[in-house]
Order: structure tokens, then C-alpha cells, then sequence
């Protein structure tokens, strides 16, 4: 066998794995399946290692930063208390809204409301930025510009 057709075999068996043969390219693969054992051997092998390779799963740094930093503790306490006095905050306003209806009375209700929101917020940003400083590093995607 020359060299042309062993170069025409390997492009006909890495075409066949890849599924990217044309309707006569498939004819002359499935002839030399038959006819070829040498052939069916390599296209059994090469089958075999990439069902092996595509069944492999990479965990990618980046995602093993974000993990880390979304289970450590301060990610966690920070996220949670955020959440609780913008949900307090809010909760306030809609008292006082109630409050407000039935007694017509002042009390300085609005400006703590306002406050849990507005700290509830920082802290939920503080977060977001703390964690985008922290995969900043290992961003894969930090070089592509649109």
C-alpha cells in the first residue's frame, strides 16, 4: 500500500468516527469494513477512544474557584444577611404603607426601611465584586474581545 492510500484510509477513518462523510466516501468506508480487517480494526480502536474521550469530564479551575468561594462561609453569611435586610427593608415599607393607612401618625419608618435596603444591596454587590476579583485570575474567557 503507498502512501496516498494510507493517507486516503486515515482521512476515510477520522471522517467515519466524525460522521462526516459524504454518501460516496460512506460507500467505499463500509466496503473496506467488509472487506478489510486491518481496516475494521483501526475503526474499532478509534471508536473505542473517542466513546472514551467524549464520555471524560474536566472540571475547569474557574469552576472549582466559584465553588470554593460560593460555599465559604463569608460568600454565604454576606449573601444571606444581604438578602434578609433587603427582605426586611421591604417588608418595613409595606408595615409602614399599613401603618400609614389605619393611624395617620409619623414614625420614622421610611429612612430604616430605606437603610436595610440600601445596606442589603451593598452587601449583595460587595459579593458579586468580591467574587469577580477572585476568578478574575482564572477567567478562560478574559482574552476574547467582542
Amino acid at each position: 500500500m503507498n502512501d496516498a492510500q494510507c493517507e486516503r484510509r486515515q482521512r476515510l477513518l477520522s471522517s467515519l468516527i466524525d460522521q462526516e462523510l459524504t454518501p460516496e466516501e460512506a460507500a467505499e468506508a463500509n466496503d473496506l469494513l467488509v472487506r478489510d480487517a486491518e481496516f475494521r480494526r483501526e475503526y474499532e480502536q478509534l471508536r473505542s477512544s473517542a466513546a472514551h474521550i467524549a464520555s471524560l469530564k474536566f472540571a475547569e479551575s474557574h469552576d472549582q474557584v466559584l465553588d470554593q468561594l460560593w460555599q465559604s462561609p463569608f460568600s454565604r453569611f454576606s449573601r444571606n444577611a444581604g438578602l434578609l435586610l433587603v427582605g426586611t427593608g421591604c417588608a418595613l415599607l409595606v408595615l409602614y404603607a399599613i401603618y400609614q393607612f389605619v393611624q395617620h401618625g409619623e414614625w420614622n419608618v421610611p429612612k430604616i426601611a430605606t437603610a436595610t435596603v440600601w445596606i442589603g444591596l451593598a452587601m449583595l454587590l460587595f459579593s458579586v465584586l468580591r467574587e469577580k476579583l477572585k476568578t478574575r485570575k482564572s477567567d478562560p474567557y478574559k482574552e476574547v474581545r467582542r
